[in-house]
């Protein structure tokens, strides 16, 4: 018989698009043959139930937690930012919090063997769920004190102090609440030593397997990811400042293909660039091009982009920051100045070896260590 599993997911993780999604959906994944699984979603007002997209026989039960809309424009997020500054809360855990009652009605009379929660913001809520639960688990898909410090060094002086600000807040909560969880589970070894609080164990981000795609070459390279995610948004503004210029005059020809979700925040109307948008299969359309670019200045957490594309048997060119976290040496090209970087990536469009070498190794690291069955595994092995 098997035992009875709570996930706690304030984002959806079907359909399976995005970071976000695809690191919670190999949770799902790996838990669903042991566990009985019922699943309580945050959405947002109006839109339908998430459970509607897991495949069949998937989930047992479940609940939802209407969240209201807030405009995404400048000067509300400057208010919202602004209060969370006098309140002392780091950025979404005040969007998350304020729902403990209606959790709990949800909840009434419910125990569980396992409760896992899907990222930081949801760790105010430990000690209720505590009375649910016999195992408490945290995901934490990104450490969120060292993202905000991150940004902050990535940022212009004016923002500086608001991130910085938040990294503090962040840290603070990390210390409160983190402890509360019997396990703490982290994207990479360095997210695990940024965190100084609970018992901490190491899953990896992972995709699921797919085979090699058998796309014709364009004569263009990729970018691909959310483009409202502010990390995303730093990394585009360098590459298209410091980067892409150079590049371009040394190949004329050449494109770069924007490929992902809210396609309207990435810089619009540069000069090469095509904007492709959301895809239904994000390694197939990765696969297309000659090089997939990582120009990352901040983040946590390790990146799913460099998975697909390692999927793809595209090879990669990162900075140091876009593939920390990832067991990869030997399979990406790393450069961190905007010479070094745009020079890269003409070295391997030009050395097809070199280009093919890349692909080759990057396509068995992740057959062996970045595929769903691969996490399946790390999970059994954590006796959850």
């Amino acid at each position: 018989m098997k035992r009875k599993a709570l996930l706690i997911l304030p984002e959806a993780p079907y359909p399976v698009v995005g970071g976000g999604a695809l690191r919670t959906a190999s949770i799902v994944d790996g838990l669903k043959e042991e566990f009985e699984l019922t699943a309580i979603h945050y959405r947002l007002e109006g839109e339908e139930d998430p459970a509607v997209r897991y495949p069949a026989g998937v989930l047992s039960g479940g609940g939802t937690i209407d969240l209201p809309h807030h405009a995404k424009s400048f000067l509300p997020r400057a208010v919202r930012n602004l209060k969370r500054t006098v309140m002392g809360v780091p950025p979404l855990i005040d969007r998350f919090g304020g729902q403990a009652a209606s959790l709990e009605k949800q909840l009434e009379g419910a125990w569980f063997d396992l409760v896992w929660v899907e990222h930081f913001w949801l760790a105010p809520y430990a000690r209720l769920l505590r009375r649910h639960g016999g195992k408490l688990v945290m995901d934490l898909h990104n450490v969120e004190s060292s993202y905000y410090e991150s940004l902050a060094a990535a940022s212009p002086w004016w923002q500086r102090p608001l991130l910085r600000r938040f990294a503090s807040q962040a840290l603070k909560y990390e210390a409160k609440w983190l402890p509360e969880f019997d396990v703490v589970v982290t994207t990479s070894a360095a997210d695990a030593q940024r965190v100084t609080h609970g018992c901490k164990h190491v899953l990896p981000n992972t995709i699921p397997f797919c085979d090699l795609p058998a796309e014709p070459k364009s004569e263009s390279i990729v970018f691909t990811g959310n483009f409202a995610f502010t990390p995303n948004q730093q990394a585009l503004e360098w590459f298209f400042a410091e980067v892409w210029p150079e590049v371009l005059r040394q190949r004329p020809s050449l494109r770069l293909r924007l490929v992902g979700k809210e396609i309207q925040y990435a810089p619009q109307g540069v000069c090469g660039v095509d904007y492709v948008g959301p895809v239904e299969d994000a390694v197939r359309e990765i696969a297309k091009s000659w090089v997939a670019i990582v120009p990352l200045r901040s983040g946590s957490g390790t990146r799913l982009k460099i998975l697909e594309a390692f999927a793809a048997g595209t090879a990669v060119v990162s900075t140091t920051i876009g593939a920390e976290g990832l067991e990869a040496n030997g399979a990406i090209a790393i450069a961190n100045g905007a010479d070094s970087f745009g020079q890269a990536i003409l070295n391997l469009i030009d050395n097809e070896v070199e280009s093919s070498r890349l692909a080759h190794a990057a396509r068995h690291l992740y057959e062996a260590r970045y595929t769903w069955g691969a996490a399946r595994q790390i999970l059994r092995e954590l006796q959850l």
